[in-house]
C-alpha cells in the first residue's frame, strides 16, 4: 500500500526538478486563496504553511521552535527534532464533508524533519526511489510511476508552462490495493536555495483538469489476477509541499536538518471504500512507516557538511 503524502512529495519534488525562482508561484497563491475543487459544488481550502511567513519569507528560530512545540506536543521539540528515523512525526487528518454533511474527502497535513542539507533533499535519488516511485520503471503491483509530459502533447492543448517553475507529470498508481489513479499532475516550483538559514523550497500541485484524470477499481478475477474495472472520472487531488532549513540552534547536532511539511486533500468518492474510512484509519500507521525508511536512506546516502 502506498502513502499519498510521500508519494506526492517524492513525485513532486521529483518532477519539478532542481527549479530556480524568485516570483511567479500563482498556483501557490490559488491553492492558498481559492482552495482545490472536489466536485461541482464543493471546494477545499488549504491552510497557509506553518514555517513561512506571508510572504514566502521563513519565520526567525524563536518562532519556529514555538510552532514546533505545537506540533511536537508533549513530547518535546527536542524529541521532535532529535536525528533519529523513528523521530515522532505530525499528522493530523481532518474529514472534508459536503452541503450535506456526507464526508467525501480529506485534509491532511504531516510534518516531520530529516537530518540533511535542504538542496540535498530536493535533488536526493533517496525520493527519486522513495515508496518504489521509479520515474524510468513501468508501473508494478506495489508501486507507482510517473513521466514527464512531453511538450508536443502540452501544446495540443494550447499549455504553454514556465520552463523555469511548472513542470507535468503523468502518474499511475494504486491506493490502499483497492484504487487505481491516473492522470496529469501540473506542479509549480518555488526554489530559493542560497546556503542561507532562509532557504526554502514550495511546491503546489494538483491533478490538472485540462487532462483526462481518472481512477478505476482493481478487482480479481476468477483466478485471483488482478485486473482494473471501468475508468471514471476524477479531480479532487492536490496539496503544498514545502522544505525549509531548521535552525542550527534547534536542531542541536553537527548536521544540516530540514522542515518538511506536505498539506494534501484527496476527494474520496463513496465508491472508494463502500463508504468506509480506510484512507483515515491506514494512512498514518503507512505515513510513519514511509518517513522512517526515507530517514534511513538518507542517513545512509548523506555526509554531514558541518
Amino acid at each position: 500500500m502506498l502513502s499519498v503524502a510521500l508519494v506526492f512529495t517524492s513525485l513532486i519534488l521529483l518532477l519539478a526538478g532542481p527549479v530556480l525562482a524568485q516570483d511567479g508561484n500563482v498556483l501557490f497563491h490559488q491553492m492558498l486563496k481559492d482552495g482545490l475543487s472536489l466536485t461541482d459544488d464543493v471546494t477545499a481550502p488549504l491552510p497557509a504553511p506553518t514555517f513561512l511567513g506571508s510572504s514566502n519569507d521563513t519565520l526567525p528560530p524563536s518562532e519556529v521552535e514555538k510552532r514546533l512545540q505545537k506540533l511536537a506536543r508533549a513530547g518535546g521539540v527536542k524529541r521532535f527534532v532529535r536525528n533519529s528515523a523513528v523521530a515522532p512525526i505530525a499528522i493530523d487528518t481532518d474529514s472534508i464533508s459536503n452541503s450535506e454533511g456526507q464526508r467525501i474527502g480529506h485534509l491532511l497535513d504531516v510534518t516531520f524533519i530529516v537530518h540533511a542539507p535542504l538542496d540535498w533533499v530536493q535533488d536526493s535519488d533517496a525520493l527519486n526511489s522513495l515508496l518504489g516511485v521509479d520515474p524510468s520503471a513501468d508501473e508494478t503491483e506495489d508501486a507507482g510511476a510517473a513521466s514527464q509530459v512531453s511538450p508536443e502533447e502540452l501544446a495540443k492543448l494550447g499549455i504553454a508552462p514556465t520552463a523555469e517553475t511548472e513542470s507535468f507529470g503523468r502518474i499511475s498508481f494504486p491506493l490502499l490495493d483497492r484504487v487505481m489513479v491516473e492522470g496529469v499532475i501540473h506542479a509549480e516550483t518555488q526554489r530559493h536555495i542560497e546556503g542561507a538559514p532562509g532557504d526554502f523550497v514550495t511546491v503546489a500541485w494538483h491533478l490538472d483538469p485540462r487532462f483526462e484524470n481518472s481512477w478505476s477499481p482493481i478487482e480479481r478475477d476468477d483466478l485471483g489476477k488482478e485486473t482494473t474495472g471501468d475508468a471514471k472520472p476524477y479531480r479532487g487531488l492536490g496539496g503544498l509541499i514545502t522544505a525549509t532549513r531548521l535552525p542550527a540552534e534547534i536542531a542541536g547536532t553537527n548536521s544540516e536538518a530540514t522542515i518538511v511539511q506536505a498539506r494534501f486533500v484527496v476527494h474520496e468518492p463513496v465508491d472508494w471504500f463502500g463508504g468506509r474510512n480506510q484512507l483515515r484509519s491506514k494512512l498514518p500507521l503507512i505515513i510513519q512507516d514511509r518517513v522512517r525508511d526515507l530517514r534511513r536512506k538518507l542517513a545512509d546516502s548523506h555526509t554531514p557538511s558541518r
